[in-house]
């Protein structure tokens, strides 16, 4: 079995910085570290030749099929026309700005390859967020009050905004990932800027939300056919400036509501049909219980920090959750540890910490 395993940033899809193509790479690092331990599945990924370097200190290099790109060779498109030719099954690892990973999936099943995660039409789903979001709200489950803002605007978009929500607020754009565009909004007058600079922006819809107050956390789980398996609890860092920066995860996050949290996003994921693998859940543990922020079905950074408190192996579980149907057992984690991406500064870090009551 041949499996083509695709990180939309280290591949060198766009001309991203090097700091994002090595965040990209972290994620990939952890799941080809897992996935080269299987015997069984041969294994090809595509890598940007900037990342040469860090690929040699890999010790599994010499396990898999390497597509290198280099920039001008040829785009991303053909690269993976000839990536999807050669391989059986796909796992994506991409963004969900512009719905980025719903258009590669759909590419793969196109071509009758077996999906690592969640269909094309279900990324659809939840990529937007707008949309997901009004979706999880008509089944009864707890989500910010929310409301988009589309071009153009007027005079009146900034009085009609705060006639519905209170400062501070939150704009973010309709579709994105990882903090990328999230605003917290604070005063009048820079709400006036940031509608000013939105404006010239390309982004024609924007979601305005409630900010609200509480811990930051993501639970990371496995789901298939309406099941649900929690694996951890996570607390997420967040850089809480002007923006609403992503710059960690620890793994995982000890708190006497995770059965509640576990529930609500069990509930959730049910809900959203096709939802299938590795799924990560956005959440605010607020005054009133848990709200959901987004769903990302896909590998997330929490993996990067699980896969290091976990026993057993995630890729492992996750092939036979996909290919064989069959659920693992509930993991017993180990310890905690915490992985911090901090891409403006060009490093990404991991510590390994000891808990008292192991």
């Amino acid at each position: 079995m041949r499996l083509f395993i695709f990180e939309y940033f280290a591949s060198g899809a766009k001309k991203d910085p090097i700091d994002l193509k090595k965040a990209g790479f972290a994620m990939l690092d952890a799941v080809l570290k897992d996935f080269t331990q299987l015997s069984h599945i041969q294994i090809s990924t595509m890598l940007d030749c900037s990342l040469g370097e860090h690929l040699v200190r890999a010790p599994y290099a010499d396990k898999l099929d390497i597509f290198w790109r280099e920039q001008g060779e040829k785009n991303t498109d053909e690269h993976l026309e000839e990536c999807l030719e050669q391989c059986d099954a796909v796992l994506m690892i991409a963004p969900e700005t512009n719905g980025t990973i719903a258009q590669f999936t759909a590419r793969a099943e196109d071509r009758g390859k077996m999906i690592l995660g969640s269909s094309a039409q279900t990324l659809e789903l939840v990529c937007n967020k707008e949309n997901i979001l009004r979706f999880l709200e008509s089944k009864g489950l707890p989500v910010p009050k929310s409301k988009v803002l589309r071009k153009p605007f007027s005079v009146h978009t900034k009085v009609t905004i705060l006639e519905h929500f209170s400062l501070p607020l939150v704009i973010k754009p309709v579709s994105g990932t990882g903090g990328e565009g999230v605003t917290l909004v604070k005063t009048e007058p820079q709400l006036e800027h940031l509608l000013e600079e939105m404006a010239g922006k390309e982004d024609d819809s924007y979601l305005v939300q409630e900010f609200v107050c509480g811990q930051d956390v993501s639970v990371s789980c496995f789901v298939l056919d309406g099941k649900v398996l929690p694996l951890s609890l996570n607390r997420q860092i967040i850089q809480k400036e002007d923006e609403l920066l992503f710059s960690g995860v620890t793994v995982p996050f000890i708190h006497p509501g995770q059965q509640a949290v576990f529930g609500v996003v069990s509930e959730a994921c049910k809900r959203v049909q096709g939802l299938r693998g590795f799924v990560g859940v956005d959440l605010v543990l607020g005054a009133s219980g848990p709200v959901i922020m987004e769903i990302n079905s896909r590998i997330t950074s929490a993996y990067v920090a699980l896969r290091e408190v976990v026993p057993g192996n995630l890729a492992k579980d996750l092939w036979f959750l996909c290919r064989e149907h069959c659920f693992p057992d509930p993991p017993e984690i180990k310890g905690t540890f915490t992985y911090l991406v901090n891409t403006q500064k060009e490093r990404a870090e991991a510590c390994r910490e000891s808990l008292a009551w192991i």
